[in-house]
């Protein structure tokens, strides 16, 4: 076997038993002996200017292997979706291209996204893939609402995401227009307790509500002194009444770390004579009358002592 022919046959072992005509030339294999093999069935042609060896695409990990390498894609959608232990119940194979170079690829749906960002991309087996929050952004575009909301509540109990994750990455990605958006929100409403965006949404209302109330204003991202050891900060403090008041966007459904952390910091604050209040975003945009008359109440109140 020629130099270049060697290399060929090393090259597609090592990427997934694929290789372009522009790869195969570029390694030493001649135009004539290309399409010798191709014409004895030593290669088959699976796209313009695209081969794999026979048999290669037997498998959705090979098939995925393949067009990953030769669309430069990431495995997505329902793909992405099986990859990370989730049933999706749909048999299509899917990728994502940034751009439409080539969009075919046997046996292959491509899809087209310009806003994958090279930080929601994983590696699975040797296969780059969306990550979960993602994969679940991506999926409400081509699945119903009860897979969808039955994919979503898999992941995040076997802890491949949490819902505010998800909930965050959708509005990161939302534009207008963009297919999926308004069911994925809708399917994100009862399980956040009312739509969350982000903390610092949640935060920024927070403090509007109350500044366009009578009560005084609070100091924002307060850092008070028992917080030092873990390096931490409260949304909103008076720290004249030892009162924090923050936005929980976490509750019961963010991650487990995440909860862990809240309940030590409550618990910080009530051994340094703190008390805390915490609001939903359905209490700040439904309920803010009720918002108010609370942090009314607690400011009436004088603390036990104040560190």
């Amino acid at each position: 076997m020629a130099n270049g022919e060697s290399k060929v046959v090393e090259f597609m072992a090592a990427n997934g038993g694929v290789i372009t005509r522009s790869e195969a030339l570029a390694l030493g294999m001649s135009p004539a002996t290309l399409a010798r093999r191709i014409q004895v069935g030593h290669l088959v042609r699976i796209g313009k200017g695209l081969y794999a060896q026979p048999g290669v695409l037997d498998s959705e990990k090979a098939t995925l292997l393949a067009a990953t390498h030769a669309l430069d894609a990431v495995a997505s959608h329902q793909s992405a979706a099986r990859l990370h232990g989730l049933d999706v119940v749909s048999p299509l194979i899917a990728v994502t291209v940034p751009t439409r170079k080539s969009n075919k690829f046997d046996s292959v749906v491509v899809h087209q996204s310009t806003d994958l960002a090279e930080e929601e991309v994983t590696r699975i087996d040797g296969i780059p893939s969306t990550d979960p929050p993602r994969t679940i952004v991506d999926l409400a575009s081509v699945i119903k609402r009860k897979r969808l909301a039955a994919v979503l509540d898999h992941a995040v109990r076997v802890d491949l995401t949490s819902y505010v994750e998800v909930s965050s990455r959708l509005e990161s990605l939302a534009r207008k227009g963009k297919p999926g958006v308004t069911l994925l929100r809708s399917v994100l409403k009862p399980r956040l307790g009312g739509f969350v965006v982000s903390d610092s949404t949640l935060e920024t209302r927070l403090y509007a509500l109350i500044d366009r109330s009578s009560l005084p204003r609070p100091t924002p991202q307060y850092r008070p002194a028992w917080l030092k050891p873990v390096n931490g900060r409260v949304d909103l403090a008076y720290p004249e009444h030892a009162l924090l008041i923050e936005g929980d966007s976490r509750r019961w459904h963010g991650t487990p770390e995440a909860f862990q952390a809240d309940r030590h910091r409550d618990n910080l604050a009530q051994l340094a004579g703190w008390r805390v209040l915490r609001f939903t975003w359905e209490d700040i945009t439904q309920r803010p009358s009720y918002v108010v008359n609370t942090i009314r109440k607690a400011l009436s109140v004088p603390a036990s002592y104040q560190i």
